[in-house]
C-alpha cells in the first residue's frame, strides 16, 4: 500500500501543522457532550502523584509530600530549597504539575543522612504548603519517576441532562479507551509552540538544545498521525506492522500475524502505539509503518532529523484505558474521577465530556 503525499515546504511545516491538528476527533460522537467549564476555581481540578516506589525510610533524600494550590512545580520546588539551604541540584521531582488546580505531590531534597527529619518540616512550616507526609529514601525523584495520576475534576455549570449524558460517554470511553492525544497547553497559547518548534528545523538552522521545544514538534506529528489513523476507521483495529505494547508487563513487538493479535488487542492485553520520531524510535512496519513514513515524508523529516538534538525518539500508547472513571452530581456541577498514567493528560478525557470548540 503506497500512501501519496505532498512535501511541505520547510516555512510552512507550522502552518500545516496547525491545520491539521484542528479540530481533533471525539471518539465519543455523536453522543451529546454536557457543556460546562473546568478550573472553574483551583479546587475544582484536584491531581494526585503516585509514585512507582514507596520511600524505604533510610537515605540522604527527605521526600516531602504535600497539597498546594497557585503554585507551578518548579516555584514551589525553588521556595522550598531555599528554605533547606539546598542548591537546585539537590531537588527532585517526577513531572510538573498544573498552577491552577490544587496539587498532591512528593518532591526529593538531598538533605544528607543525618538531617533531622523533623527540622526538614519546621524549616517548611510558614510556607502556604500543607505537608503531608516526610520520609527518608536512597534516590533522587527524576523526571518521569511517576506512576500515574489520580484526577478529581468538577465540570461547573454543564448543561440539561449532564449525569445521564456523562453516563453515556462514560459508558462508551469505558468501551473504547480514550485517544491519548496531548493536550492543548503543550502547545502554548495559540499554538505558539508549533512554530517555535518547526523553526529549530529550519534549513540553515544549527542544532540546538532545546527539549521541550523539540518534544513540541514530535507531540503535534503524534497528534496529527493519531487523528488520521481515527479518521481512516483504524481507531480500534490492529493493522500489520503496527508496534504495540503489553498492557502487563510492558514489552513491545511488532505486529505480524493480524489473526493471533487482533484478539488480543480486543481483549485488552495489547495496545497500538505511535510514533514519538527520533533518531532511536522503533518505527512500524508493513502497512502500519508505510503511514507513519507518509506523514514524516509530509513534513519533509526523518528520524535522523532529531539527532542533532539528542532526540532518541520513543513509541506512545495510543489509546487510554478508563479502569476507574466515575461520575457523581455535586452541588457545583458534575465530578468526574479517574486515573491516568504518566505523560497522559486529564484534558484529553475531559474534552469527550464537555466538547469544547
Amino acid at each position: 500500500m503506497n500512501v501519496d503525499v505532498s512535501p511541505v515546504e520547510s516555512a510552512d511545516r507550522a502552518e500545516t501543522a496547525i491545520a491539521m491538528l484542528s479540530p481533533l476527533p471525539f471518539v465519543a460522537d455523536p453522543l451529546p457532550g454536557i457543556g460546562g467549564a473546568i478550573k472553574a476555581t483551583p479546587g475544582h481540578f484536584v491531581v494526585e502523584e503516585i509514585l512507582p516506589y514507596a520511600a524505604c525510610g533510610e537515605g540522604e533524600h527527605a521526600y516531602v509530600t504535600f497539597r498546594r494550590a497557585g503554585w507551578n512545580t518548579a516555584d514551589v520546588a525553588r521556595i522550598m530549597q531555599k528554605h533547606l539551604g539546598l542548591a537546585p541540584s539537590d531537588v527532585g521531582w517526577g513531572g510538573r504539575k498544573d498552577k491552577t488546580a490544587v496539587v498532591v505531590q512528593t518532591l526529593s531534597f538531598r538533605c544528607g543522612v543525618n538531617h533531622p527529619l523533623a527540622d526538614v518540616e519546621r524549616r517548611l512550616a510558614d510556607l502556604p504548603i500543607e505537608i503531608l507526609a516526610i520520609d527518608r529514601h536512597r534516590n533522587k525523584i527524576k523526571t518521569g519517576h511517576v506512576a500515574a495520576n489520580r484526577f478529581t475534576v468538577i465540570v461547573s455549570d454543564p448543561g440539561p441532562d449532564a449525569l445521564p449524558r456523562g453516563l453515556a460517554i462514560a459508558d462508551r470511553l469505558k468501551h473504547t479507551g480514550v485517544p491519548n492525544f496531548y493536550g492543548p497547553q503543550r502547545f502554548g497559547y495559540g499554538l505558539q509552540n508549533i512554530h517555535r518548534g518547526f523553526a529549530l528545523f529550519s534549513a540553515g538552522k544549527k542544532g540546538r538544545k532545546d527539549a521541550f521545544m523539540v518534544s513540541v514538534v514530535q507531540s503535534a506529528l503524534f497528534n496529527i498521525w493519531l487523528k488520521q489513523r481515527m479518521q481512516a476507521g483504524d481507531y480500534r483495529r490492529l493493522l500489520s506492522g503496527d508496534v504495540v505494547k503489553k498492557t502487563d508487563t510492558g514489552g513491545m513487538f511488532t505486529v505480524d500475524d493480524l489473526a493471533v493479535d487482533g484478539p488480543r488487542f480486543a481483549a485488552g492485553e495489547i495496545v497500538y502505539t505511535g510514533p514519538i520520531c527520533g533518531f532511536k524510535m522503533k518505527p512500524a512496519m508493513h502497512a502500519a509503518g508505510e503511514k507513519e513514513a507518509a506523514l514524516f515524508r509530509q513534513f519533509t523529516l526523518a528520524p535522523e532529523d532529531f539527532r542533532r538534538f539528542r532526540s532518541p525518539g520513543s513509541r506512545r500508547e495510543a489509546i487510554l484505558s478508563l479502569t476507574d472513571l466515575a461520575l457523581a452530581e455535586v452541588d457545583d456541577g458534575l465530578r468526574l474521577t479517574f486515573t491516568l498514567p504518566s505523560g497522559a493528560y486529564a484534558t484529553t478525557v475531559l474534552r469527550e465530556f464537555t466538547r469544547p470548540s
